[in-house]
């Protein structure tokens, strides 16, 4: 049968190991994976067995059941057999984004208590940027050939250093004799900071996986699919919502390096995909482009987009497919979906509950609103294991996130008399950038550590193609000077490159309340008014390197 049946995996049976045994099993000589820029395919017996032995290797060097590693990888199939060898011994995969460096991945590595870490070759030097502030890493594994000089790092303490390749090399490729339920932790996946700093969400084996048999059966995904994925693999959508999805229904995957305007519509024909994700941005780069002859020259039946964009109709005609969307959280798992076969006059919501879900719209107390009334979207599933686990080594973010037996996504939405849900703002103070979540509260911190700086104010402005730039006002301490590069070369050592602000305004005080708390809503208003008024990196050909 084509089509997904969810009922062939159970809830209570998803796990890495089980998924996979089951899927090499049934589908052993299919393609699993096209590594796109290197032509490597993989299939899904093939697939399997390096999986095993990746994680036979990670156990012959010290890595257990229930142990944290962090993976500082790129897009590329070491970094697929990497996550999944992790869970087929129990161990916790910490997906780290690769534009992390300085004081937050720093943050990242010792919040979630890594200690091994998976690295590409060409991130290596970060890691020795912070090493010295890591006491807990005990291990670090090297994909790839590499010119640091390591010997120095293991010579200050006591650290092992292995090379992927080589630690595979006699690793048996057999399932470890690892006991996992579904209830496991699988990952550790890092939200955007809202009121404070990010938060690595728990997730167990039966969470991650129903990022997929969710998706699956919401939108009917078939085994003859091919995901075309160029998001990174740090991201759930991409490792989850996509990866995932093949996996569960025993669909193929195209993996490309990055998204890219100029290719992306080349690697979609030659590669026969017909189910992608867009985020943020995205959708907006690729219509921009003028149409051309070909443009309904691919086997794209569906593509998600979130935000769904008012031109999304015309979307689907000129390119001759199918939008859908998904929404959910890293914080919770999925819970809603548009799909191919709801109403055209639906198109720009986020859907209804998929199945086993539950989503309620409700007010500052928590009481549910009528239809057509905006207020906070909340989440709740049917299912034990199903969502996130809460905050690892949050308890009271956890319990306030999920006060009232409720979810709280610090999103606002509406649901329609159809039970439609439309998105309206978020809640939270948090900065969406081409796909990237941002914490303004990082920024900030990270802002008030340069010497000059007394006080910040780090807010979104809305641009032309409805994403948001980072824009930070600040205020210097008296009889000091600031000067608007070397701000930028401060962000540019200590956070990923998309959180740099573009705009900085440098102001005498920032406007507060009573309370002595600052209005952003009034900063956001004036920049966005007139947003000449701050200094533009990008008019000032300041570049900040990847």
């Amino acid at each position: 049968m084509d089509a997904f049946d969810p009922e062939s995996l159970p809830l209570i049976e998803l796990t890495i190991p089980r998924v996979w045994q089951r899927q090499a099993r049934q589908f052993a000589d299919k393609v699993f994976l096209n590594e796109l820029w290197t032509g490597r395919t993989f299939t899904y017996r093939e697939m399997d067995l390096w999986c095993g032995r990746v994680a036979n290797a990670l156990r012959q060097i010290g890595v257990r059941h229930g142990s944290h590693v962090g993976v500082l990888m790129e897009n590329s199939a070491e970094h697929v057999a990497a996550f999944f060898g992790i869970g087929k011994i129990g161990a916790v995969s910490v997906p780290v984004n690769t534009a992390a460096r300085g004081e937050l991945l720093r943050y990242y590595l010792s919040q979630s208590e890594c200690t091994t870490v998976i690295v590409d070759a060409s991130l290596l030097g970060r890691l020795g940027e912070i090493l010295a502030e890591l006491p807990l890493l005990a291990r670090i594994v090297v994909v790839g050939d590499h010119q640091e000089d390591v010997g120095t790092w293991t010579a200050r303490r006591s650290l092992d250093l292995h090379d992927f390749q080589a630690m595979l090399e006699g690793a048996q490729a057999e399932p470890p004799d690892t006991e996992i339920k579904c209830h496991d932790l699988l990952m550790l996946a890092f939200t955007s900071g809202t009121t404070g700093p990010s938060k690595a969400s728990m997730l167990s084996h039966a969470a991650a996986l129903t990022y997929g048999t969710g998706a699956a059966e919401a939108q009917s995904y078939r085994t003859s699919d091919v995901f075309y994925v160029c998001l990174p693999l740090f991201h759930n959508n991409a490792l989850l919502a996509s990866l995932g999805s093949a996996l569960v229904c025993g669909a193929s995957v195209v993996l490309s390096r990055r998204f890219s305007v100029t290719h992306f519509w080349s690697d979609i024909r030659d590669s026969g995909a017909t189910i992608t994700n867009l985020l943020g941005a995205m959708t907006s780069f690729l219509w921009s482009v003028p149409p051309q002859a070909d443009d309904r020259d691919n086997k794209l039946r569906l593509i998600s987009m979130a935000p769904v964009p008012k031109y999304a109709r015309d979307f689907e005609e000129r390119f001759g497919l199918d939008v859908m969307s998904n929404y959910g959280l890293s914080d919770f798992g999925m819970a809603t979906s548009y799909t191919s076969l709801d109403p055209k006059t639906k198109l720009g919501s986020i859907g209804r509950p998929r199945r086993g879900s539950q989503v309620k719209i409700v007010d500052d107390h928590d009481f549910e609103l009528p239809h057509g009334q905006a207020g906070e979207i909340v989440l709740r599933c049917d299912e034990p294991w199903r969502a996130a686990l809460g905050y690892y080594r949050m308890a009271e973010a956890t319990l306030v996130a999920h006060r009232n037996q409720w979810f709280h996504t610090g999103d606002r939405g509406i649901r329609d008399e159809d039970g439609y849900i439309w998105f309206v703002d978020r809640k939270k103070d948090c900065i969406r950038r081409r796909g990237e979540n941002i914490s303004a509260f990082e920024v900030e911190q990270i802002l008030m550590r340069h010497p000059d700086v007394a006080q910040v104010a780090v807010v979104a402005v809305t641009t032309a193609t409805n994403d948001e730039e980072v824009a930070a006002v600040i205020v210097k301490h008296e009889g000091r000077t600031l000067d608007h590069k070397d701000i930028i070369e401060h962000c540019q050592r200590n956070m990923s490159y998309f959180m740099v602000p573009r705009y900085i305004q440098l102001r005498d005080e920032l406007p507060t309340t009573v309370n002595q708390k600052i209005e952003k809503f009034r900063i956001k208003q004036e920049l966005e008014r007139d947003i000449s008024q701050a200094w533009d990196r990008e008019a000032a050909g300041v570049l900040v390197k990847r």
